[in-house]
């Protein structure tokens, strides 16, 4: 099973679009998928348009039910164990537990049968990032076309290496996913150039603007279902193929 992190410190770079998507297009590659919300704005739930669920990672990471009797089916191949406002509060609770930065391993380690679980992180220094990163194997980076997004990939790697020095271990930076490219704009070749001089093979092909891409959340929508036919499905589709193909990660470090 692969555990995958989407993960940036700027908003609005397309971390949930890249989520949902990227998942839906591993599902309707009969992959089973497993998309985890960490975030408190609960963005994955309202994409797939899943507005009412009894229980959320809040009373999981609070301790008050099993993950496995929060995952609610989305699709088919494709489910979700939400995430909700109450993150700020189990949040709260988790920093004065032993072991914080490792609770992830433990209330979600029986969340098995899966070929991947992917989770949509916030855009913060938070704990429950903290938490992402050590869980998982791999990390993903969303990167729109603007010079701060590429501050912002910057400043995450260096992050990454103070807590892969401080925890012994950590998830590798796999892929680079550009966001939000339009040709027709200089600063999207500026981007690019630069993405690929300093991370090279890592990034991707970019996802390029599509409306249907802002739209379909609205709609609670996947963009396969909102727009098959539009740029948004190539795009996600092709990236899909791109991560279904990549050999699995090196073992971690223990």
């Amino acid at each position: 099973m692969r555990k995958i992190a989407i993960v940036g410190f700027k908003g609005g770079i397309g971390k949930t679009t890249t989520c949902v998507n990227l998942g839906a297009a591993l599902a309707l590659s009969k992959r089973r998928v497993l998309l985890i919300d960490t975030d408190t704005q609960a963005n994955v739930s309202t994409s797939l348009g899943i507005r009412d669920f009894e229980h959320s990672l809040t009373e999981v990471l609070l301790r008050k039910v099993e993950a496995r009797e929060c995952v609610i089916p989305a699709r088919k191949n494709l489910d979700l164990l939400p995430g909700d406002l109450g993150l700020f509060r189990a949040q709260q609770r988790m920093v004065v537990e032993l072991a914080r930065e490792r609770i992830f391993r433990d209330v979600l380690g029986g969340l098995n049968g899966y070929d991947y679980q992917l989770l949509d992180c916030a855009p913060s220094l938070s704990l429950l990032t903290v938490n992402a990163v050590s869980y998982v194997d791999e990390i993903f980076i969303p990167v729109s076309m603007e010079m701060l997004a590429i501050a912002g990939a910057r400043d995450f790697m260096r992050y990454l290496r103070d807590i892969t020095r401080i925890m012994g271990g950590g998830a590798a930076i796999r892929l680079i996913v550009p966001t939000f490219y339009d040709p027709r704009r200089r600063v999207s070749a500026m981007v690019m150039e630069t993405l690929s001089k300093e991370f090279g093979s890592r990034v991707t092909q970019p996802i390029r603007v599509d409306t249907k891409l802002s739209e379909a959340p609205g709609a609670g929508k996947t963009i396969f279902e909102y727009m098959p036919s539009g740029r948004g499905a190539e795009d996600y589709a092709r990236l899909s193929q791109r991560v279904d193909a990549m050999p699995p990660p090196r073992a971690r470090r223990p």
